[in-house]
């Protein structure tokens, strides 16, 4: 035991190093230095849980991680499971205890998937560098990103998106495809949304977005003019539906899209309603590989971020009217600009042909 004042202080100053895996994962996500979002926290707890029971297979911990072992992480992450595992895999007790899982989309784990996992281990060591009485390593450092290979998913074009608005079908999955065109948000928000969040005499609508960040988006005319004739419609039913009058009278359950049973519609079924308009529009159809959104065994590759997709082009490319870059992300209220040049909206090769072709000093 120390008794002198130095040695409290050598004792107060000495790095822990021999704290267990699942107390720092704990730690790291409790306090979060990162400042990373809800959503971004339980990815990283379940991605360190991985790297918990792989460095435990080998006599690893973080603390004594080294910069080869990551890469030894990263490649097993790369390679197949399923009732014969590669070698790499053999070699994980977490793989192991669950029956050697591959990812969503083949064997192994997408580049996707192994990019976040390094990430995770990199939100660990900025906990580490912290903390004054952790050491200060950091074997992530030189350890390149997998690789991503970006590609575009379906985009309507301003033809289709004309064609969905114009398929029959109720006020309501009408007024969620003019909605999610006109503005572009995310899936959540739709389902989220109650009439104390849109001032129809302003033309707005406040939102609760991605990483619980306030925002606020102008409502297009031709969309507020939807809301006014999809309200109309909406008191019009509640008159004859108890469940929905209750409901609209109360300004915390006044959902704007709404069941019958006085309910707000779950992200999963406003899916589904987008991609059943589409259907009876005719675009983008393709085999249905389950009944849940199926009609007549067809589904669409329509949905909310789809629409998304299609506005962001629409916007970047118009000939008579194109948006720069810089807005076009703002409005999709991306925080890197990249992101919007790679997934949302990708110059055509018409504009780049324009620019050089018309250029004059």
């Amino acid at each position: 035991m120390a008794g002198s004042l130095a040695e409290l202080h050598a004792l107060a100053e000495a790095p822990r190093m021999n704290v267990p895996d699942r107390q720092l994962i704990a730690e790291a996500i409790a306090i979060n230095h990162a400042d990373a979002g809800k959503k971004t926290l339980a990815k990283y707890a379940k991605h360190l849980d991985h790297w918990a029971g792989y460095m435990a297979s080998h006599g690893l911990t973080f603390v004594t991680l080294q910069r080869r072992h990551v890469r030894l992480f990263m490649a097993h992450l790369a390679e197949h499971g399923g009732p014969s595992p590669h070698e790499l895999r053999l070699q994980c007790k977490w793989c192991a205890h669950r029956g050697w899982p591959d990812g969503d989309h083949g064997p192994g784990w997408s580049a996707s998937t192994r990019k976040s996992y390094l990430s995770a281990a990199r939100f660990m060591y900025t906990h580490f560098a912290n903390e004054r009485d952790l050491p200060d390593i950091d074997p992530t450092t030189h350890v390149k990103s997998p690789r991503l290979v970006i590609k575009r998913q379906f985009t309507p074009t301003p033809e289709q998106v004309r064609a969905i608005f114009d398929a029959p079908g109720e006020p309501k999955d009408r007024l969620l495809a003019v909605w999610s065109y006109y503005a572009p948000s995310r899936r959540q928000t739709f389902s989220d949304a109650r009439w104390r969040d849109i001032d129809l005499e302003r033309g707005t609508w406040d939102v609760v977005g991605k990483g619980d960040r306030q925002d606020r988006f102008d409502l297009h005319p031709a969309l507020v003019r939807e809301f006014r004739l999809y309200l109309a419609w909406q008191l019009d039913q509640a008159r004859r539906n108890p469940r929905m009058r209750d409901a609209l009278a109360n300004p915390d359950t006044a959902w704007v899209i709404m069941t019958r049973t006085g309910r707000k519609t779950q992200g999963q079924t406003i899916t589904k309603m987008l991609k059943w308009r589409a259907v009876r529009a005719g675009v983008a159809v393709v085999p249905a590989t389950s009944k849940w959104d199926s009609v007549g065994g067809k589904t669409s590759l329509v949905s909310a971020h789809a629409m998304r997709r299609a506005w962001a082009s629409a916007a970047l490319n118009d000939p008579d009217n194109a948006q720069p870059i810089d807005v076009v992300s703002e409005v999709l209220r991306h925080a890197d600009i990249a992101t919007t040049r790679r997934h949302y909206a990708p110059t055509k090769g018409e504009r780049a042909r324009s620019a050089l072709l018309t250029m004059q000093v």
